[in-house]
């Protein structure tokens, strides 16, 4: 039975009349999210790989894996071809399956996963089946037990959601768990790159990173109400929300329904409707342009295909250049959708995958979010900067590397961590730190990342705390033990130079250095790769605090 037939009469959910603002601290960044694309594939491949490189992510988060290109796939398969090999992936390099709050899917993946119920079977989005990560009831995995109830819709029943968002309103970060319901939940955040063509969904990741390289986006936030009673089950919310953004400074406003509504420029679009005619494709979305349509199959395979459309498909926004839309892969009920506050905390600085899925009624169920999880344009991001190595450098000699970070919004930073190749190998809990990297070994390229976080602000008025972070791609042999300190007047013989020399400290019948901190004397720097010295090197990291 239609949406329309069976929910027009459906109560609208007493939590969504009193949510408030969500305090949620999740923050992905390319330390934090995995990127999954099917190894069979390779344009799905080629795709993980650009957003990968675009965004920093180390080569341990992208994760490529062995399964079948298809729209649906049982629970079974998605455990034994999909979730075990992910967790696998990230197992492989130590501490990574640890710090992981978000994930990214790529178009060439399952979209639908099929869950037993009874003698039959009821789907989630593979999204939202990933979403539930190490959560468990009474030990065991949640995946797997019913996702749906009946409930009543007016006078008849039908099938809905069954489990509450669990971390709406409460702090997420990686590792996060909390006790509801029976359930002690793991959730992670989940997102896709999906549209009819690889190449429309690459336009999800072109659009975020428009956005975040010029100023936040002016264009009209625009509300227009429901076709339906069903479709406009969340109206009720637009006037409120218009008054927040406006004392913002952004420009919100809210129209009748008019499906051939066109010349307007976009910054955001939200309506409900099972039928729209040149709304889409006849206005100008901006780069960052958030959307969410209030229907019941907005996201389901066919929209996906190269033809066809069942209702309106979620991809007409993504071809028209939109950062992120919110979709439902089977009949969802019209409480599931997202409260239309996202906006606003996109506007407060969230992340697209924070926004979207914070203001969740529900998880494991049939909600699909497209778009990267890290888009963030209305954040104001620590600026990381590195000294000592550039990108595609060989290292000839040991170098040391001073890497500070500073907060355009005077917040402070909480930290700033080094990974190489996907491991940690430095942290400090201020906005500075240096590690000294030894000569190239001949092993190949390696991945130096370096990601800040802001602190809290102090003032009070943005609860979201964004991460800056700055790669660098080089032939090292890793990061290198500095050598013994020498005071510059404490005698030294040949023997006591030379050892220094022989690790990177001071050549023959040179002085020492004797400031504190790392002894590598500057690298010379090099692109020729040349012949690379190999040196016996052990981890140690020097911290610096900005006083």
């Amino acid at each position: 039975m239609g949406f329309h037939a069976w929910m027009r009469d459906l109560a609208i959910p007493a939590f969504l009349a009193t949510l408030c603002a969500s305090t949620a601290f999740a923050t992905p960044g390319p330390d934090t999210t995995v990127v999954v694309a099917n190894a069979n594939v390779p344009e799905s491949v080629a795709l993980a790989r650009t957003y990968a490189a675009a965004r920093a992510v180390p080569d341990a988060q992208v994760c490529l894996l062995d399964v079948e290109d298809v729209e649906d796939i049982d629970l079974a398969d998605y455990e034994a071809t999909f979730l075990e090999p992910l967790r696998a992936c990230l197992d492989a390099t130590p501490g990574v399956r640890a710090r992981i709050e978000a994930a990214l899917l790529i178009r060439g993946v399952p979209l639908r996963v099929s869950v037993p119920v009874g003698g039959g079977a009821q789907v989630v989005s593979l999204a939202a089946a990933l979403q539930l990560w190490d959560s468990t009831q009474m030990g065991a995995p949640l995946l797997g037990a019913e996702p749906g109830a009946t409930i009543m819709c007016g006078s008849s029943p039908c099938y809905g959601p069954a489990w509450g968002n669990p971390y709406r309103g409460f702090p997420f970060e990686p590792g996060w768990t909390t006790d509801l319901s029976g359930v002690e939940w793991h959730p992670i955040l989940v997102t896709m790159l999906h549209a009819r063509t690889y190449a429309d969904a690459e336009r999800l990741l072109d659009s975020a990173l428009a956005a975040e390289s010029m100023a936040p986006a002016t264009g009209e936030m625009l509300f227009m109400d429901g076709r339906d009673a069903a479709r406009g089950a969340l109206d009720w919310q637009a006037d409120g929300l218009i008054t927040d953004l406006t004392a913002a400074g952004f420009t919100a406003t809210r129209v009748p329904f008019d499906p051939d509504l066109t010349g307007r420029t976009l910054s955001s679009f939200i309506t409900g409707t099972a039928t729209i005619g040149t709304t889409i494709e006849g206005n100008t979305f901006l780069p960052g342009a958030l959307v969410d349509n209030l229907t019941s199959f907005g996201a389901v395979p066919q929209n996906f295909r190269d033809t066809g459309e069942s209702q309106v498909s979620i991809a007409r926004w993504v071809e028209q250049g939109v950062a992120g839309v919110h979709g439902t892969v089977a009949e969802p009920l019209n409480g599931c959708f997202p409260n239309r506050r996202f906006l606003v905390e996109y506007t407060l600085g969230a992340t697209l995958a924070e926004a979207y899925l914070s203001m969740m009624p529900n998880v494991y169920w049939r909600n699909l979010v497209l778009g990267d999880p890290m888009a963030a344009p209305y954040a104001r991001r620590p600026v990381v900067g590195v000294d000592g190595v550039t990108d595609a450098e060989v290292l000839m000699a040991t170098a040391r590397v001073s890497v500070t970070a500073t907060d355009p919004a005077d917040r402070g930073i909480e930290s700033l961590v080094a990974y190489l190749d996907g491991v940690e190998v430095a942290r400090a809990e201020t906005g500075a730190l240096e590690l000294c990297l030894g000569a190239d070994a001949g092993d190949g390229d390696r991945q130096l990342l370096f990601v800040a976080r802001a602190a809290d602000d102090p003032m009070g008025e943005r609860v979201w705390k964004p991460k800056g972070w700055v790669a660098r791609r080089l032939r090292t042999s890793g990061v290198v033990e500095c050598p013994p300190m020498v005071d510059a007047g404490a005698a030294t013989d040949d023997a006591a130079v030379d050892a220094d020399a022989g690790v990177g400290g001071a050549d023959a019948g040179e002085t020492p250095p004797t400031t504190d901190g790392c002894a590598c004397r500057a690298a010379p720097h090099s692109n020729s790769g040349l012949a690379w010295l190999a040196l016996a090197a052990l981890v140690l990291v020097r911290r610096r605090r900005i006083v």
